[in-house]
């Protein structure tokens, strides 16, 4: 097994847990009696009038359901993806602000820019994990890095000037949450900004 297996695979322990929460959300919509994905998303998905009833959990959970199982593969190819990209730079204590920033900091932006939203899935945070990786690779100086934050960029734009996402929603059954990408991603970039600083002071 060569030295860069190695790695990745010490290094991923982090994708592999937010798999298995995302599966185990999976599972518990399979178990729902009504055989639909109901039970975990009325349970478990973001909504304001859920958290004024106190549910606070939602603020957390909702990154973690899914509307569907390819709205659920998607996401797990992506949170893999970003792992074999970047897992160099995604330590577990890194993460340990990263994650809380782009799960339940994106969860508040959300409710305070929309109130009216209903958000699930993965997406939001994802694009925040890669945004985050990004800003640290981007020091590499290489060709990919640039065509990745370019591409980056593009989507972000093309998505809040109302370019078409609807294959996409088609796909994962339910509209795409186009702003949590963007804030997702700006809370990447936050973050990065926040651990690059800590970590010149120490």
């Amino acid at each position: 097994m060569g030295n860069l297996t190695k790695k990745l695979i010490t290094k991923s322990g982090a994708c592999v847990l937010i798999v298995c929460v995302c599966l185990i959300f999976a599972l518990l919509a399979l178990l729902d009696p009504i055989g639909e994905l109901t039970y975990s998303l009325d349970a478990f998905a973001l909504t304001q009038s859920a958290l004024n009833k106190q549910e606070y959990w939602r603020l957390f959970t909702a990154h973690f359901v899914h509307s569907n199982v390819a709205h659920l593969g998607l996401n797990i190819a992506g949170c893999i993806l970003t792992w074999a990209l970047f897992y160099e730079y995604l330590s577990t204590k890194r993460l340990a602000l990263l994650l809380p920033v782009c799960t339940l900091g994106l969860s508040l932006i959300l409710l305070m820019v929309a109130p009216t939203i209903w958000y699930v899935g993965l997406s939001g945070t994802l694009h925040g994990v890669f945004a985050f990786a990004l800003c640290f690779d981007i020091k590499t100086k290489r060709m990919t890095t640039y065509l990745l934050v370019l591409i980056g960029v593009a989507k972000l734009i093309y998505e809040q000037l109302g370019g078409s996402t609807e294959d996409t929603a088609n796909l994962i059954g339910v509209a795409v949450a186009v702003d949590g990408h963007l804030y997702g991603a700006v809370l990447g970039v936050l973050s990065a900004a926040i651990v690059m600083l800590l970590e010149k002071r120490t």
